[in-house]
């Protein structure tokens, strides 16, 4: 199945022109002096660093392997995409972040239930505290990375990757951001990687998850975009049932990562009617 095959195609000359005007745009909204980009080594970071510079976008760039957990590979590529951009970038390991966190919380006196994933979800936050640091410090605002897919399932760490001022490529799906990549001439060697939020060494995307990203696209954008039900996305694009049940599960429970912090109450969310006057 090839998930870029089974709903309309965009034109990527247009979608990557609208987008560096949008973020342009935003940039000028915000008064802001440029931007920070944790860019991993991976196909989402170096698409919107590509984004960046196509909208003329003074980036600066933190590269921030875990050693020996990170594939070094990654960080190469991460340096080649900075020197062919023209970025600043810094490489600063969070080895000893990590550390300096698992030796102050004291974890024996909580009833730990899933440890694997509470301290791998450490890793982002302090990339996000890191990326946010530099933000502050040089007047910047902080670039995400995250695609409709991961968006939809709720596939990022919050106040971690998720926790950013912009989303470039939030309207693309995975196999569309790869389509991008190439008309923006992202390096194969990235394009071609097996995706990993690099939460543990050897963990992939797809395997976490249980689906390729074909699958998964297909399925999002026949309930999301065209508005199947369960049963009729199944059928429509030839998937078993229990997986687009096991999708639509995700997307239920992770909803809240996407949206702000709920305000309990009869007067509602704060900031809507800002938000409305800052998008328009």
């Amino acid at each position: 199945m090839n998930g870029a095959s089974l709903f309309p195609q965009k034109n990527m000359a247009a979608v990557s022109q609208e987008l560096a005007t949008q973020l342009k745009d935003f940039m000028k909204k915000t008064g802001s002096d440029g931007a920070v980009l944790n860019l991993s080594g991976g196909l989402d970071s170096a698409v919107v660093a590509y984004l960046a510079k196509k909208a003329k976008i003074d980036v600066r760039l933190l590269l921030l392997p875990e050693n020996g957990v990170n594939d070094p590979k990654d960080v190469e590529d991460a340096v080649a995409v900075a020197k062919a951009l023209n970025f600043k970038y810094s490489i600063i390991p969070i080895n000893e972040a990590v550390e300096a966190v698992k030796r102050a919380f004291p974890e024996s006196e909580f009833n730990s239930k899933n440890p694997t994933i509470a301290w791998a979800n450490v890793k982002p936050r302090i990339r996000m505290l890191y990326a946010y640091l530099t933000a502050n410090l040089e007047r910047r605002i902080v670039l995400g990375t995250g695609n409709r897919t991961e968006i939809l399932l709720g596939y990022a760490t919050k106040y971690g990757d998720a926790g950013v001022d912009v989303l470039p490529i939030g309207s693309l799906y995975k196999t569309e951001v790869k389509i991008l990549a190439r008309h923006l001439k992202v390096p194969d060697s990235i394009i071609k990687k097996i995706p990993s939020a690099g939460l543990w060494k050897g963990q992939t995307d797809e395997g976490e998850i249980g689906v390729s990203y074909d699958v998964m696209d297909c399925v999002l954008h026949a309930i999301v975009d065209d508005g199947m039900s369960i049963e009729e996305a199944a059928a429509n694009i030839n998937v078993e049932l229990p997986v687009v049940e096991s999708l639509w599960r995700r997307m239920v429970q992770n909803a809240h990562k996407s949206t702000a912090a709920q305000v309990l109450g009869s007067r509602g969310q704060i900031g809507d009617n800002l938000k409305s006057s800052f998008n328009n």
